[in-house]
């Protein structure tokens, strides 16, 4: 049974992958040069609407991931889901960060200067950092409402599922010149 659920979840989390992150990055890449002219580049509005449809869609698949592979009392349960969807809107707070240094790295990738390189490290360093203190903070609230080791077991998912979608993120976007 294990090994059914394991494969299930690699199954979904490369799915996942493969297809909703070259979706985003491709709508993100886009310059005004890359767009032919008889195509009008998409409104920030309609391009705010694709990204929560996205992530709208990673959240729902993330919970399907996590309700197969964790197992909860019921008081658990109760305490738990709540928790998570509260770290995952903070957790998307940051993805907006991200997702505007993507942006920057994008209109400027052409032309940065080394003040703009150094500056875009500092935050994409300090969005890593934000990161990781929002784990810690989260599991210490994690392993209050559910045990520790269930509290790792939720982090290992939820990493993994990242990393994936890290990965293929950062895979599609061009090395800086």
């Amino acid at each position: 049974m294990k090994r059914i659920r394991l494969h299930k979840y690699t199954l979904l989390v490369l799915g996942l992958t493969v297809m909703i992150a070259p979706l985003a990055v491709s709508v993100l890449a886009q310059t005004d040069e890359a767009i032919p002219r008889e195509v009008a580049p998409p409104d920030a509005g309609s391009l705010r609407a694709f990204i929560e449809l996205v992530r709208s869609d990673i959240r729902t698949e993330k919970s399907f991931v996590l309700a197969q592979n964790m197992t909860f009392t019921e008081d658990e349960a109760v305490e738990f889901w709540p928790l998570q969807r509260e770290y995952e809107f903070e957790l998307s707070r940051l993805y907006d960060r991200r997702l505007a240094l993507i942006r920057d790295f994008i209109k400027t990738y052409d032309t940065m200067t080394e003040d703009q390189a150094t500056q875009l490290a500092e935050n994409s360093l300090s969005l890593e950092e934000s990161r990781t203190k929002l784990k810690r903070q989260y599991f210490s609230k994690f392993a209050e409402v559910i045990t520790a080791k269930k509290a790792v077991r939720f982090f290992q998912i939820e990493n993994q599922i990242n990393t994936a979608i890290d990965l293929q993120i950062a895979a599609s976007l061009p090395l800086l010149k």
